[in-house]
């Protein structure tokens, strides 16, 4: 009887450490990527996991950089429309100055004599504030706008960006009235197409 005990505690002792190291050997070609000599390494679950995560993390990473690059393309195209719009808005002003003086003129009432003073002195005023907004160079807007105000652009500004003569007429203090009235009229022209291209250079930045 004891010889039977002895035997089958002994195979069950066995039996136990056959298994724990058939056990271990599992969990080390699991963890390890060990495999039996002359049989290749299965890629394992974790290595497809990572190569994923790779992929989406650059996919993001390259999505984030177009819209930097779009925010910083945007940033500029503002900053060029402003630089376009503040001259715009100068001239604006100076237009406004002058349609003053002549308005004043015409409207006058009774009407200046020609050898006023107060009339010379309005015409005067007139002449220095065309000759500042002749001199002024005004930075043609960037593309898409310029694209879709080309056409009011030109009809104000020249080549080289300054105002044509034409759109700011020449007076001076001998002017006749008819000459003040006609340049009255190109002005308030000149003033509604000013702010007209500064509206539609906005807007293609707004709405492309």
């Amino acid at each position: 009887m004891e010889l039977d005990k002895i035997g089958t505690v002994t195979a069950t002792s066995l039996y136990t450490s056959m298994a724990q190291q058939v056990g271990t050997k599992t969990v080390q070609n699991t963890q390890g990527g060990t495999s039996d000599a002359g049989t290749q390494a299965v890629p394992q679950a974790n290595d497809q996991v990572n190569l994923v995560s790779s992929a989406v993390t650059r996919r993001n990473l390259d999505m984030v950089k177009a819209i930097e690059q779009e925010h910083a393309r945007l940033n500029q195209l503002a900053k060029d429309v402003k630089a376009t719009n503040e001259q715009l808005d100068q001239a604006a002003g100076k237009v406004g100055q002058m349609n003053t003086a002549v308005t004043t003129i015409v409207k006058n009432n009774p009407p200046f004599p020609p050898d006023s003073e107060k009339r010379k002195e309005l015409l005067m005023s007139y002449a220095s504030i065309r000759k500042e907004i002749i001199q002024m160079t005004f930075p043609r807007p960037p593309e898409p706008s310029y694209e879709k105000v080309k056409g009011m652009w030109s009809s104000l500004f020249g080549p080289t960006g300054q105002i044509i003569h034409s759109a700011v007429p020449e007076l001076h203090s001998t002017s006749s009235d008819s000459e003040v009235h006609a340049a009255a009229t190109v002005l308030n022209s000149t003033g509604e197409t000013v702010a007209s291209l500064s509206s539609g250079i906005t807007q293609a930045l707004i709405k492309p």
